[in-house]
């Protein structure tokens, strides 16, 4: 059996440092910011449930059984029958906790209703996200946990440490009709799978109604209709120009994170890169081309935004201090999760009434990108009922049981494989609709190079997000990526 020792993991978990969590801002306990938004008041909660275990449960909420069973495709296979030679055996679940606590009772209940229909003992436990990782390494080393859930960039670190499953994740693909592109980016390992993708959370434009609707008409951008997300298909340059009204007229800015946080910042930081013409490094995974003409000129446009359309207190926001601005109704516009909507249309009625999402705008290069990787459930190398864990997974990934699941998320998680951008779920709540086209944009830290521990190092050391920070705060554009340029070359080794 080959595992990770306990020196040789933390030294890793040293270089490493915190992997990615999320592209979006649903941070379970982040740590608060140096310096919060205006005084801005503490709404209700936006991000993660920290509970590390799930409300008791008999059923799923009936609007959600409703939703599922209506929007559920029809099966393509046949129904899962598990074998009599893993019933009295158990099965131990590591997870993230859930946003929405009655999602987590829902997975929490069809867990154990297989567990009963198996004849398997099983416990599902729900971690914050800060500790879920700490979790794993444990188990890694002491044992009692069989599938666990890993982030983006965990299937990378961990692999020397997990089951391979290439057949069940090449079985669950094909039976969906490939998966999507952002999963084949930071999914498989070398060709092999050492877990199941079942998708990720999406992180787009969150924005007012009213004041972009008077900003677009003010502007003459009349091809612009904010009440209607699909006309929003614009450019940074555009974005930045409406901002600029915004916070003139309005006074309230865009808000956006340049902390230290491990979701909006570089999930905004990433994608405006990639736009214009930049990237941490070429396909052979050490060429560094961040330093890019394109790039330096798609900074000074950000440095003259930051100052005419943002708030300039955001270099030390951390993934909830633009919740906190967007609910106290300081800021016009923020990147952010599908989680942000859910908090207002739950606790703040009348902003939701007026909120709408869109798209990241395009860049200098005409395209548009969105930092969107998958989160995998694994099974551990020292786990004694490996072979439960793998009829567990051929189980929850069946068109059914995953199906039930992605629909009780409403659109918060996005589909796994193809089949799933026709689901009529996408439609239910308009806007929401939005979130089912991050797939076709969804890049991985590292790109174009393959997520790896290199590009979750960058990551954990904050380098692309810290490249922004300093060019808005000494107006160098230059300098910052070419300090950024000498960072990634010490890491990536070219």
């Amino acid at each position: 059996m080959s595992r990770v020792s306990r020196r040789a993991f933390l030294a890793r978990a040293a270089a490493v440092g915190a992997l990615p969590l999320l592209a979006a801002c649903q941070q379970a306990a982040a740590p608060a910011p140096t310096a919060a938004p205006t005084q801005a008041p503490k709404p209700a909660a936006t991000t993660a449930p920290a509970a590390t275990a799930a409300p008791a449960a008999t059923a799923a909420p009936a609007a959600t059984k409703a939703g599922a069973a209506a929007t559920a495709p029809a099966a393509t296979a046949a129904a899962y029958t598990p074998p009599a030679s893993i019933k009295g055996t158990s099965l131990t679940i590591l997870e993230g906790s859930y946003f929405n606590a009655d999602w987590q009772a829902f997975a929490k209940k069809s867990f154990e209703d297989w567990g009963t229909q198996a004849g398997v003992k099983v416990t599902a436990d729900f971690s914050a996200w800060p500790d879920l990782q700490p979790k794993i390494s444990a188990a890694i080393q002491a044992g009692g946990i069989d599938v666990v859930e890993l982030w983006p960039g965990w299937n990378f670190l961990y692999q020397n440490s997990l089951v391979e499953v290439t057949d069940i994740a090449e079985a669950v693909g094909k039976a969906g009709g490939g998966y999507e592109e952002y999963v084949l980016n930071a999914g498989p390992v070398n060709g092999k799978w050492y877990g199941v993708p079942h998708g990720e959370s999406g992180g787009l434009i969150n924005y007012r109604v009213k004041p972009f609707q008077d900003a677009v008409k003010a502007l003459g951008m009349t091809k612009f209709k904010p009440e209607d997300s699909s006309t929003m298909d614009m450019t940074w340059d555009e974005y930045f120009a409406i901002g600029k009204w915004v916070k003139a007229n309005t006074g309230k800015p865009f808000g956006q994170a340049l902390g230290h946080s491990t979701g909006d910042p570089p999930g905004f930081c990433y994608p405006y890169m990639w736009s214009n013409g930049a990237m941490e490094r070429e396909k052979d995974g050490k060429t560094v081309v961040v330093n890019q003409p394109s790039f330096v000129d798609a900074m000074k446009k950000f440095i003259q935004a930051w100052q005419d359309a943002y708030d300039p207190t955001g270099t030390s926001w951390d993934d909830s201090a633009n919740n906190r601005a967007w609910t106290s109704e300081q800021i016009s516009s923020t990147y952010n999760g599908s989680s942000i909507y859910f908090a207002c249309k739950k606790d703040f009625p009348a902003i939701a009434k007026d909120m709408n999402i869109m798209l990241l705008p395009k860049g200098s290069s005409g395209q548009r990108y969105i930092r969107h990787g998958t989160r995998t459930l694994g099974i551990l190398k020292n786990s004694k009922n490996a072979d439960t864990a793998k009829e567990f997974l051929k189980w929850f990934f069946g068109d059914k049981e995953y199906g039930d699941w992605f629909h009780v998320h409403e659109g918060y998680m996005t589909g796994n494989t193809k089949k799933w951008y026709n689901d009529p779920m996408w439609t239910k709540d308009p806007i929401m609709t939005i979130y089912r086209d991050v797939p076709k944009y969804g890049r991985i830290d590292g790109y174009a190079g393959p997520d790896d521990t290199k590009a979750a190092t960058v990551y954990s050391k904050y380098i692309i997000v810290d490249m922004y920070a300093k060019a808005v705060t000494s107006k160098d554009a230059a300098g910052s990526i070419k300090w950024a340029e000498d960072e990634l070359k010490k890491i990536y080794g070219a």
